[in-house]
């Protein structure tokens, strides 16, 4: 089995939900269901003309059932500032999850993750126009 790249692991089932004082989540109308494994929100920062891309900051790496986790998110992680958080993930075995997302923790500072998260690097994507409607 090869080792996934980075850039495949962040631009995968790509989707959006609002902040909770923005209004409802819409997380239930991804149709996400039981799917699970390594997931990440997102910041969409400025748009660069030049390459025709978003630019996108990482806020959290986390694993487990995403639209439970989501809907968790939703209600206890304070995106305020964000208003519309964008998501990508995944599908994987948990133990496979669980390492990967281990690992970005110990590599990546990510402003939303709490526990161990010994990182320092920014994590950051490009998303085409097309990725983030």
């Amino acid at each position: 089995m090869n080792a996934p790249k980075l850039n495949d692991l962040c631009r995968q089932n790509i989707g959006w939900y609002l902040d909770k004082t923005t209004g409802d989540s819409i997380i239930e109308e991804w149709s996400l269901g039981s799917k699970a494994g390594l997931y990440f929100l997102w910041h969409k920062e400025d748009y660069c003309a030049q390459h025709e891309r978003y630019h996108m900051t990482a806020l959290y790496v986390g694993k487990g059932l995403v639209s439970r986790r989501f809907a968790n998110h939703w209600i206890s992680k304070d995106t305020s500032k964000q208003e519309l958080i964008y998501f990508s993930f995944v599908p994987m075995a948990n133990r496979i999850a669980k390492y990967i997302e281990q690992l970005l923790l110990d590599i990546y500072k990510f402003p939303l993750n709490k526990a161990e998260n010994t990182g320092t690097k920014r994590l950051c994507a490009h998303f085409t126009q097309s990725e983030v409607d």
